[in-house]
């Protein structure tokens, strides 16, 4: 859903894995309270506005080195940029159902402030340099929006009503739209309304070729009111959960919205920053209720990533933990935003958040001829046993690999830490805490650049309550009141 705090969370189908660590790295309160529905797409927002910066338009698909080379360290040998394959991961693409060509109607209620900045959002966006390098390398058309697609309720919504509330409203209104041709402001009364004061019917779902539903219904919902999570009844703000957003089948038809929540501690900053993740989402991974899903989870290979984050892998989710993400974009779209995963880039070892910030990026990777494929069980949050690339360990019997340090041009030195958290918190539907056993760390070099490496030692001194280990090479550490993670790349270790 959405930060600071952060809760690093996602939901498949009707299981909720949420994990956090309970040592530094952290991020406040991080995570949220089980939910036991079909709930996709943690959102951003804040209410501290992260500096703006200067950002290249895309970054989906950079070179694989910088024109030039360095001298390493200590050598006359040039080294390229990046200096070693990276070993980031990919997004899965799924049966890979994404809007082609995306509509943004923008729903808004009475006493809201700000509709017109939530309107002017909405229309501008599919336009912006922003959307297309978030969304076209993954075949998503420029989305388009307007006048005709602004929807003024009339009457507002109850004070408190839970996600499950909301998602049936959504569809009752996208049915109404249905029944009465969908003629936008219009003031047709639809059934149960106040004839007085009638809500305006939305426009139907935009259909492609195929007859799928390209229309995003992009809600606004107003602090008055609060949008509360059913697993544990408290208001989603105050557990840290800004936005999301998920669909609704109606006449057979799956149809995506998102919801941005306005929370009251918000600035309008933080809620376009929610809006956009979500709309980036919606528009990725459109229908995640009806399981026909766009891009969404890392790789198998990579499930340390799933682990580390609490299965935190939908396109923007992978990037809302770092306080590098949030930018405001300029030009004809100056909204703030949040940078969302590229797959390209990640390959070719440049920033894969984009649009990439202006500057070298740097960071660190594994190489896989160290590790092992090994199985990793799941039962303990509801899964199975996947298969996956780490590292086996002993009690007592140390472990011994290499990460290295890289950068897509040269930068300064940087340096990196670790993070081995005490406990995992896996939620099911109920939630569960998970001991993550206990180990001891430590590196041999921890400042670098280009070209280096650093050998890791890692002892486990007691076994993980899953039968397994989450841990992270970390740098590029926030302020301790930031509310964000450093920079990570996860690894999994699992118990002999």
């Amino acid at each position: 859903m959405s930060r600071v705090p952060e809760p690093a969370t996602s939901w498949y189908g009707s299981q909720m894995v949420s994990v956090f660590t309970t040592s530094p790295p952290k991020a406040g309160s991080l995570f949220l309270v089980a939910l036991a529905t079909a709930l996709y797409g943690c959102g951003s927002g804040s209410s501290a506005q992260p500096a703006a910066d200067a950002s290249t338009p895309d970054a989906s698909a950079p070179e694989t080195s910088a024109p030039d080379a360095e001298t390493d360290a200590g050598t006359d040998a040039p080294v390229a940029f990046p200096a070693f394959t990276v070993d980031y991961p990919q997004i899965v693409k799924n049966q890979g159902t994404v809007l082609g060509k995306p509509v943004i109607v923008t729903v808004t209620w009475p006493g809201d402030s700000n509709v017109s900045t939530w309107e002017a959002f909405g229309d501008g966006l599919g336009a912006s340099d922003y959307w297309s390098a978030t969304t076209q390398q993954y075949g998503v058309g420029a989305a388009t929006s307007g006048p005709s697609n602004h929807v003024h309720m009339t009457q507002a919504l109850p004070t408190s009503l839970s996600y499950t509330d909301l998602q049936t409203f959504v569809a009752a209104a996208i049915q109404a739209a249905g029944s009465d041709a969908g003629a936008p402001e219009a003031g047709v009364a639809d059934a149960g309304a106040d004839a007085s004061a009638p809500n305006p019917s939305w426009p139907v779902p935009v259909k492609d070729a195929n007859g799928n539903a390209q229309t995003i219904y992009s809600l606004f919902i107003p602090p008055a009111i609060s949008v509360t999570d059913p697993g544990s009844g408290m208001p989603f703000c105050m557990e840290g959960a800004l936005g999301y957003h998920d669909d609704v089948v109606v006449n057979g038809i799956p149809v995506a919205y998102s919801v941005s929540l306005e929370c009251p501690s918000m600035a309008p900053s933080g809620i376009e920053e929610t809006a956009a993740h979500e709309c980036v989402e919606a528009s990725t991974n459109p229908y995640p209720e009806s399981k026909t899903l766009g891009y969404v989870g890392f790789d198998p290979e990579h499930l340390a990533w799933d682990l580390y984050t609490g299965f935190n892998d939908e396109l923007a989710d992978a990037c809302e933990n770092w306080a590098d993400a949030y930018y405001q974009d300029t030009g004809s779209f100056p909204f703030w935003v949040q940078r969302s995963w590229s797959n390209a880039a990640a390959l070719t070892g440049h920033d894969p958040c984009v649009p990439a910030p202006a500057g070298a990026y740097h960071g660190m990777t594994l190489f896989p001829s160290q590790e092992t494929t090994l199985k990793v069980d799941l039962s303990s949050i509801g899964g199975g046993t996947s298969s996956t690339h780490g590292f086996g360990v002993s009690i007592g019997k140390p472990l011994t690999f290499q990460v290295g340090f890289f950068s897509d041009a040269t930068t300064a030195p940087w340096t990196i830490a670790y993070d081995f958290p005490a406990q995992t918190q896996l939620f099911t539907e109920t939630g569960a805490f998970v001991g993550n056993g206990k180990g001891t760390v430590s590196i041999d070099k921890t400042t670098g650049q280009n070209g280096d490496k650093a050998t890791v030692t890692v002892t486990v001194t007691a076994k993980g309550d899953a039968g397994f280990h989450v841990m992270a090479i970390t740098w590029d550490p926030p302020s301790a009141q930031s509310g964000y993670l450093p920079h990570y790349l996860p690894l999994v270790l699992v118990d002999q």
